[in-house]
């Protein structure tokens, strides 16, 4: 999967490649409860810390173009989230 630094810089077809990449990693996870899903996201966070393709600059960016469009609620549990992968 690609950066989420290429996002918007491949004009609308790469935008489009971007979507059906995040439909996909979707479809994968759906029907997943909660704990399946943070189990998962944890092992996937360790494994890119142990081979070094891990990055918090990566991660805010996602953060901040996801942020926006996320309400209240749900931009308080990302938060959650990411500050338990900064800490582990």
């Amino acid at each position: 999967m690609r950066s989420i630094k290429d996002f918007g810089r491949e004009g609308e077809s790469g935008n489009q490649t971007l979507k059906e990449e995040v439909a996909s990693v979707a479809a994968k996870y759906a029907g997943k409860s909660e704990e399946e899903l943070i189990r998962t996201l944890r092992q996937n966070v360790a494994q890119a810390k142990r081979n070094g393709t891990f990055s918090i600059e990566q991660l805010d960016g996602f953060v901040s173009v996801v942020s926006p469009s996320l309400d209240d609620h749900s931009r308080q549990r990302l938060m959650a989230l990411v500050e338990m992968i900064k800490a582990e």
